[in-house]
């Protein structure tokens, strides 16, 4: 393994070391091939120098006749020196799309998962794998983030994901490997090329370095000089958009129209990569931002990918994972001041001395027609005239728990709650909470606290 300057050795893997950030654990992903071989080798030798300890980590995918071949060469390798390892076995969907693309999003949303706090996933992404990367972003139309290719560190759940071998080659960690006497697994599915990264691989670079020797070194560099300029692009966004980039869940719709369309698209991909979530290709962006331009209420904007949404409602344009969406199901409230509502909804809570719940509560979605009677002598409104008064999106309606007495609304969410309700909860100097876990529900709670309807108070 060597630097554009020598062989690898001790000044290269000091680079390696000194490319790591600081961080409690440090995960690495080891598949067997030459590339994870080598960087958990020059890791391991690097022993003490590390600001951490390592664990190596084996994605079992199942689809190669040979994966439990590649499991044990993993495991037999880490326990000859003392490497801690894990295989995790990941089912990945074959009906939908690629299934490179698809293995790769499991074991991604794995990583997510298994990163704690503070803690770096490291990967032997090398810069032949960005020189490929650079290019079939090419040949898809991308903008300057897709030319900037494969970030050398970037968040990933509680933590982040770090490539240190990119200025490498893969020629340079085979050398080093063939130097240190260590074999590597060679997977079969390199050889297919149907798959583009071989196709490229296996006939195109070879075209072009003999045309253009030292391809690989150029695209890279093509990749650092467009991962620069994409940086100092965010900045200028970030510091010229913050009315529009302060929500990560919602984007004012106003100040956005406001600028023209290029400026626009610029702060759209600005706000999605803060989510750390797929990209939204060039195209798809100016489709939405135009259909911005045109949308009148009530028609509403939309786009999905992927399992996201950007739509629009009134004045603002909501991010959906739409994955994380559930309705909020019916059960009864019958004992314990805590109700939890399931993945995503999260739960209710009674504050104050423990007391009984009343015999009559039960919890549910909005029903269909249902009305509300928020001051005792006051008129009856329907439930989806108070979601609309709220500024509750019409696809997140079904979220939000909806608290039946007797049979009747008595609180949606915890901020529209019945006379009736907040009468007998300060008799018995209790507080009604809702702690709502998905991101986005956590957004549209917290905009409803700021406009919240006071049933004291008749409706305008």
């Amino acid at each position: 393994m060597k630097n554009p300057d020598g062989c690898f050795g001790s000044g290269p893997l000091q680079l390696v070391i000194d490319r790591l950030p600081r961080t409690r654990k440090f995960w690495v992903g080891f598949s067997g091939g030459a590339d994870s071989t080598a960087l958990l080798l020059a890791l391991h030798q690097a022993g003490n120098q590390l600001v951490a300890p390592i664990h190596a980590i084996h994605f079992h995918h199942g689809l190669n006749p040979g994966a439990d071949s590649w499991l044990d060469h993993c495991r037999n390798f880490c326990e000859e020196r003392d490497i801690p390892f894990s295989g995790h076995h990941l089912e990945i969907p074959t009906s939908r799309g690629s299934t490179e693309e698809e293995s790769r999003n499991c074991r991604y949303q794995a990583v997510t998962e298994l990163l704690g706090h503070d803690e770096t996933y490291l990967t032997a992404h090398h810069a032949d794998d960005q020189a490929e990367t650079l290019f079939l972003n090419l040949m898809r139309g991308s903008g300057i983030e897709g030319l900037a290719g494969i970030p050398p560190l970037r968040k990933l759940g509680k933590g982040r994901v770090a490539r240190p071998l990119l200025q490498w080659g893969r020629s340079d960690l085979e050398a080093w490997l063939l130097q240190q006497g260590v074999n590597w697994m060679e997977d079969p599915s390199n050889l297919d090329e149907t798959f583009d990264r071989n196709y490229l691989r296996n006939n195109l670079f070879p075209a072009l370095e003999t045309r253009w020797p030292g391809v690989v070194k150029r695209l890279t560099r093509s990749a650092r000089i467009a991962r620069l300029t994409s940086e100092a692009l965010a900045d200028f966004v970030n510091c010229h958009s913050r009315d529009l980039l302060g929500s990560k869940y919602r984007m004012p719709l106003e100040p956005l129209l406001q600028l023209e369309q290029p400026m626009q698209a610029l702060v759209f991909r600005q706000w999605l990569r803060g989510q750390e979530i797929p990209a939204l290709s060039e195209v798809r962006i100016y489709e939405f931002l135009n259909q911005l331009a045109d949308a009148n209420e009530p028609s509403q904007a939309e786009v999905r990918w992927n399992q996201w949404q950007l739509k629009r409602y009134r004045n603002f344009i909501w991010l959906q994972d739409l994955s994380t969406l559930a309705a909020c199901a019916g059960q009864s409230w019958d004992g314990g001041m805590k109700l939890e509502l399931g993945a995503g909804l999260g739960h209710l809570h009674l504050h104050g001395e423990a007391i009984s719940i009343p015999p009559a509560w039960t919890v549910d979605s909005r029903r269909e027609g249902g009305k509300i009677r928020l001051w005792e002598k006051g008129h009856r409104q329907t439930l989806k005239e108070m979601f609309r008064l709220s500024g509750i999106p019409p696809w997140m309606r079904a979220a939000i728990p909806v608290l039946y007495w007797d049979g009747k609304p008595a609180a949606i969410g915890d901020w529209i709650i019945t006379q009736k309700m907040k009468s007998w909860l300060d008799s018995k100097h209790l507080k009604y909470r809702w702690y709502p876990a998905d991101p986005v529900l956590l957004e549209l709670q917290s905009s409803c606290h700021e406009s919240t309807v006071d049933p004291s108070q008749p409706l305008g």
